[in-house]
């Protein structure tokens, strides 16, 4: 059996000491051994005025998340303001046990935020292996397309890290679901909700089961959500309804 965690908040913009000590506050009650996803960007927002220096503070904040990871044998995913080279990235990062295992930089940026102006889209869509699962990631507006899904194909758990606009709901609810039942896996979407900067978010944060069933789900509020799974359902449907 596994545990599988995620968080939902109403990340501050532009305060990532303030988003850290919430985070950090959180984990201390999620079980250890758990799967843990957080928001997008949860570390400052799409706080475009300062992301450059928010991306400074990446380094410090990963070392926070992996000494949690490492004290609780956590694996947690969010994504972070990344910059290599001088370009701007929106990163997952993935931290098993106190170390980065895996990284996935996001491909489809949405233009309703201005992402393409801001940061560089990546082009590798891997799945990691976290805690003897096979995991792949869409980053929020990802969830929209297809394409990407098709090369998660034998991923066991989809995670996606959101900044999913109010305005778009039922967009995110119906996606995350179907997503699930689409790929025959297990799937975690952490959003943030309520008003960040001048937009607001969706919440609407939630665990699907492989057949589409809702595990947890919190439309409204900070919250933790957390569920155990038996990671073998997925292959039972697979071999039940074989779409491969």
């Amino acid at each position: 059996m596994h545990n599988l965690a995620l968080l939902q908040f109403n990340v501050s913009l532009g305060k990532p000491e303030e988003n850290l000590k919430r985070v950090l506050s959180y984990l201390n009650y999620v079980r250890d051994g758990s799967i843990v996803a957080l928001p997008e960007m949860w570390i400052c927002g799409f706080d475009y005025q300062n992301l450059h220096k928010h991306s400074e503070k990446t380094h410090e904040i990963l070392e926070e998340i992996k000494r949690i990871s490492y004290l609780k044998e956590l694996a947690i995913i969010g994504t972070y303001p990344l910059k290599i080279e001088g370009d701007l990235y929106n990163s997952a990062i993935v931290i098993e046990k106190g170390k980065e295992v895996g990284i996935r930089h996001k491909i489809k940026l949405f233009p309703l935020y201005d992402e393409p102006k801001h940061f560089k889209a990546g082009s590798v869509n891997p799945i990691i292996e976290v805690k003897g699962i096979k995991v792949g990631i869409l980053i929020c507006f990802e969830l929209r397309f297809s394409e990407l899904l098709k090369e998660l194909r034998d991923a066991e758990l989809l995670i996606v890290p959101s900044m999913w606009g109010e305005k778009r709901k039922d967009h995110l609810k119906t996606l995350s679901r179907a997503r699930a039942i689409e790929n025959q896996s297990f799937l975690m979407v952490s959003n943030t909700w309520g008003h960040v900067g001048k937009e607001e978010y969706a919440g609407s944060s939630g665990i699907y089961s492989p057949w589409g069933d809702i595990l947890a789900f919190s439309e409204k509020g900070d919250c933790l959500l957390q569920v155990e799974v038996d990671i073998r359902q997925v292959h039972t449907v697979r071999r039940y309804i074989p779409v491969s």
